[in-house]
């Protein structure tokens, strides 16, 4: 069951100080710590903020006075989460933008050339629509960037030394995850924690010596292979204290465990499908639902 694992890449992604942070904005109370969380990461990396809200033009029985007010109304509402952030990020970067059509796909078009799209768990806005829902889901589930989902009462000065989480399957390793968790946890000086959750599959025999054996020899072989898969990883990012954390259980329950008191996950997404999306009954999913901390889902690179 032994896989072969490249070394991980020496240089970092390329970003420069003009590939933005995009951050969904609604207006609501509750989408105002993803607005907090996404400026406080911009000023972290030097990046730009990006402030969008979604208007769908199905909204406007008449279009040529509602989509006006409707677009003044959108405005004022980015200009008001413009100042909330004027504190903490610059304002010459710091740009808005109102994007007409469905949130999902008005959003994916305008964040083609972002390293990060910033959104919150939930919200109460019916207005934009760009978080209520399952929209913060399928965003997630379909951007071809990393898409970090906020709770709604997140404050991320309370958690700025807890550590980070890495979801980990050692026969599924692609390179964008790792990279973004041990580069964001090296940045804030905290430590790593990969976690893969494991639980053996089903065996039908009615010996149960034969059974117990081949459990074992399964769990060893996913625990080396765990370690193979960090060993390069903690070499290339040898400042990075990484905790290795094989827990006999579903992998959801796994991380959700261990970030419990952790400030972001990171978990790689796995398609199955030319058209993208969440694999049905996936680990990100779960993760996604139940998390109480910041989730940031990384797509695997083709």
């Amino acid at each position: 069951m032994s896989t072969t694992h490249p070394h991980p890449h020496q240089a970092d992604p390329g970003f420069s100080r003009q590939t933005p942070i995009v951050v969904a904005v609604d207006g609501s109370e509750r989408n105002r710590s993803a607005v907090e969380w996404a400026a406080d990461e911009a000023a972290a990396v030097g990046a730009e903020v990006v402030l969008v809200t979604a208007l769908e033009e199905r909204m406007f029985p008449t279009p040529h006075k509602s989509i006006r007010h409707r677009d003044e109304q959108a405005r004022d509402m980015l200009a008001d989460a413009r100042h909330d952030v004027r504190n903490v990020v610059d304002e010459n970067d710091v740009r808005t933008s109102v994007v007409f059509g469905p949130p999902v796909e008005a959003i994916l078009q305008n964040s083609h050339d972002a390293r990060l799209i910033v959104v919150g768990k939930r919200g109460l806005s019916s207005f934009a629509r760009v978080l209520v829902g399952s929209t913060s889901i399928a965003l997630a589930g379909r951007a071809t960037v990393p898409v970090a989902i906020i709770p709604d009462s997140w404050k991320q000065d309370v958690h700025r030394g807890a550590p980070v989480v890495l979801g980990v399957d050692p026969y599924k390793v692609h390179h964008r995850p790792f990279h973004l968790a041990f580069n964001r946890a090296e940045r804030l000086g905290v430590p790593l924690i990969a976690v893969h959750g494991w639980e053996p599959p089903t065996v039908y025999s009615w010996d149960a010596a034969a059974v117990a054996a081949q459990t074992s020899e399964w769990e060893t072989d996913s625990v080396n292979e765990l370690h193979n898969v960090m060993g390069p990883w903690q070499e290339r990012f040898p400042d990075v204290t990484v905790e290795i954390v094989h827990e006999h259980k579903h992998p959801a329950m796994a991380v959700l465990d261990a970030a419990a008191n952790a400030q972001s996950v990171v978990l790689g997404r796995h398609t199955d499908s030319r058209l993208g999306g969440f694999t049905f009954g996936s680990v990100a999913r779960a993760v996604l639902h139940y998390s109480e901390c910041p989730v940031v889902v990384v797509p695997a690179e083709d």
